[in-house]
């Protein structure tokens, strides 16, 4: 669906299921000012179009044992479709990897890794990172604190 095919009420309803995906539809309605039903319709039809992905809880990370954020530049060996699709599919597969980033310029990936401490991502980096084949270098900077942290994507 084009960003052209939403309209006020559709963004509306983004809006409000960024900001609060559990919301009863009722309370969505009231919101946005329609009765249930046609809430209901619009909502479902985001959901089918693709517009809205998936529901989700967010996590504080720290309250379940995953303390240290690394983010990690990746660059190949050789850039070519098979290891671009191998390197992809490894971090797929790698729980402690939140945000895989296939990238234009100086780098090639870009990783958002979260794990419980640094011996843990020193076991990451030497066993999996290093270990996939292609893999030229990585450079690692450790999150000290992070400033913003939003899902919401602006809808204007």
């Amino acid at each position: 669906m084009s960003q052209n095919l939403l309209d006020a009420l559709d963004r509306q309803i983004l809006g409000i299921l960024q900001r609060d995906a559990r919301i009863a539809n009722t309370e969505l309605a009231d919101e946005i000012g329609l009765t249930p039903a046609p809430t209901l319709r619009r909502v479902r039809r985001l959901e089918e179009e693709g517009v809205i992905q998936r529901y989700v809880a967010l996590l504080d990370p720290k309250m379940v044992g995953r303390e240290l954020m690394v983010i990690v530049r990746v660059t190949l060996d050789k850039q070519t479709k098979a290891g671009f699709e191998e390197f992809a599919k490894k971090m797929q597969d790698r729980p402690e990897v939140l945000e895989c980033f296939l990238c234009l310029g100086d780098i090639d990936y870009l990783l958002k890794v979260c794990v419980p401490d640094l011996d843990a991502y020193q076991h990451f980096l030497v066993n999996t990172l290093a270990a996939i084949p292609g893999v030229r270098n990585t450079a690692s900077t450790i999150v000290v604190k992070q400033e913003k942290h939003t899902t919401s994507l602006p809808l204007d």
